[in-house]
This record gives C-alpha cells, sequence and structure tokens, in this order.
C-alpha cells in the first residue's frame, strides 16, 4: 500500500484523460439502457421485475467502482519522489533521482495518422522505471511530469509504430498491451459470458 502525501507537497500532479470516462459512461448507458428496458418489459406481467432492477443495480455499483478507480488515478511529482496510480491495481513510487533518462515518443493510435505521446522513465542502466501512456495521460500531462522530474530528456522525433515502440522498449509494455489474441480472447469470453448470464436471467424470471 502507498503511504499518503500531502498534496500540497506535489509540485505537479497529473490526472488522466477526462473524455475517457465520459466516452466509459455513455458506452455503459447506452448499451445497457435497451437491455434493462426489454427484460423490464418481459417480465413486467410475471411480477419479477424487481429482480431486473437488482440485476441493474450491481451494474451501476460494479460500474461506480470503476469510475472511482479512475476518479483517484494521479501522476505526481514531489521535491524527492515521483507517484504513479493508474486505473488498474498497482502503484509506482520511487525516488525522484533514479529517473535518469525521460524518453519521450510518439506512436500512431491504430491505424490512423493520428499520434499519441509515450513517456518512459529510464533508470542509470537504461531500465524502465515506469511509463506513462498517451491514451491514458493527455500530452499536457505527460509534459508537465516531463519538466518536473529534471532529468535529461530525450526526444524520438519520428513517430513510430505500436509493434516498432514495443520492441524498442519491451519491459514498458503492459501485459494486455500488444497482443492481438488477448484482446480477441477477452472479447469473446466477456460477450459469451455476458450471454450466459442473459439466459440464465432470463430462466430464472420466466421459468
Amino acid at each position: 500500500m502507498m503511504t499518503r502525501v500531502p498534496r500540497d507537497d506535489f509540485e505537479v500532479i497529473a490526472v488522466p484523460r477526462h473524455t475517457i470516462a465520459r466516452s466509459a459512461v455513455l458506452t455503459g448507458v447506452f448499451s445497457l439502457a435497451p437491455v434493462l428496458v426489454a427484460l423490464l418489459w418481459l417480465t413486467w406481467s410475471t411480477g419479477r421485475w424487481p429482480a431486473v432492477l437488482w440485476v441493474a443495480d450491481v451494474a451501476v455499483v460494479a460500474g461506480l467502482l470503476m469510475y472511482w478507480r479512475f476518479r483517484v488515478s494521479y501522476a505526481a511529482v514531489t521535491a524527492t519522489e515521483f507517484f504513479k496510480r493508474g486505473w488498474l491495481p498497482g502503484t509506482v513510487r520511487l525516488p525522484r533521482d533514479s529517473v535518469a533518462t525521460v524518453l519521450v515518443a510518439h506512436t500512431y493510435r491504430g491505424a490512423s495518422t493520428e499520434t499519441v505521446p509515450q513517456l518512459v522513465a529510464l533508470d542509470d542502466d537504461g531500465q524502465v522505471l515506469f511509463r506513462m501512456r498517451g491514451g491514458y495521460w493527455s500530452e499536457e500531462a505527460i509534459a508537465a511530469v516531463t519538466e518536473a522530474l529534471g532529468s535529461a530528456v530525450t526526444t524520438v522525433s519520428r513517430p513510430m509504430s505500436a509493434a516498432e515502440f514495443y520492441r524498442t522498449w519491451p519491459e514498458s509494455r503492459s501485459w494486455y498491451e500488444g497482443r492481438r489474441w488477448l484482446s480477441t480472447s477477452l472479447v469473446v469470453l466477456a460477450f459469451a459470458a455476458a450471454s450466459g448470464v442473459l439466459v440464465l436471467v432470463w430462466r430464472a424470471f420466466t421459468g
């Protein structure tokens, strides 16, 4: 567990892109609302509609927990330390002077020509200490952290593909990045799980 540090000690504090939460909320609402309405309509005559609302409450609570986790994400720099807490479990806390070099590169977003920044912090031996992804942190946030760290900065002038970026700095890749088979498997499993839950709910309500 990361020891709390007073916010007043932060020279710079950066938060994730606000558009991420907005997009997630809109996607959740427009995806689940039609399902909720359909289930309420199908179960209204049976008197089992309260169970539908109970399932919806569980989904809302889960969504609120994920939103809370997003809201408490931040990256910050104090006079002596760097902190980073992302959406996924796990935190980064290390001495500020352990960052020897800050490398800033730009990678293409998917198949488009749009690019996003990537910050990779390296120690004296060239080992990756942490990374800030441009898809999660804004360019302004990455620039602010880079300046606050005060380390030597290396900027890669040429944009690169995500695959090239991962080949160059493999230690910076998260477990879920750059693995299409994993993304496809997770989507299939999520769809199968959602379908199974809907079938079970339907049988419970109409059986």
